[in-house]
């Protein structure tokens, strides 16, 4: 009998499965960091951009670009917490961020503190957070 339970999987899509990608991070003040995931913690995400490390902290992310083939898996989010949750999954919706972007896709996944919307060849990785609201403009 094993006493080893699995480990849940974290409520973050940019998670240590990420880690050795290329990503572009848009931070809220508008700077764009583009490298390559080195670590990741619940609270910061170390990147190598043009060979300097960057920590850039979760909270100073206003969205996260990677290949849509990068955001893939069933995750649990969040039943009872949000509205948006995986019942919207495959919904095309369009999301207006705190720092006036928009973004506008199919939402391919959802969690408890990100949620991933696709476009054309690329996944959008947006932190709940930074939503000001959510559009669903056709659901499955």
């Amino acid at each position: 009998m094993s006493y080893y339970q699995p480990r849940r999987r974290g409520n973050f899509i940019i998670d240590e499965r990420f880690v050795g990608r290329s990503i572009e991070v848009y931070t809220i003040d508008g700077d764009k960091l583009m490298g390559l995931i080195d670590e990741v913690s619940n609270y910061e995400i170390g990147m190598l951009v043009e060979n300097t490390a960057v920590i850039v902290p979760r909270s100073s992310i206003a969205y996260a670009i990677t290949g849509q083939s990068d955001v893939h898996g069933y995750g649990e989010c969040c039943e009872k917490d949000f509205v948006l949750d995986e019942e919207f999954i495959g919904s095309d919706v369009e999301v207006k961020l705190i720092n006036n972007t928009n973004i506008s896709g199919r939402l391919v996944k959802a969690l408890r503190n990100e949620i991933a919307v696709a476009f054309q060849n690329r996944a959008y990785v947006i932190p709940r957070d930074g939503v000001l609201y959510i559009k669903i403009l056709r659901r499955l």
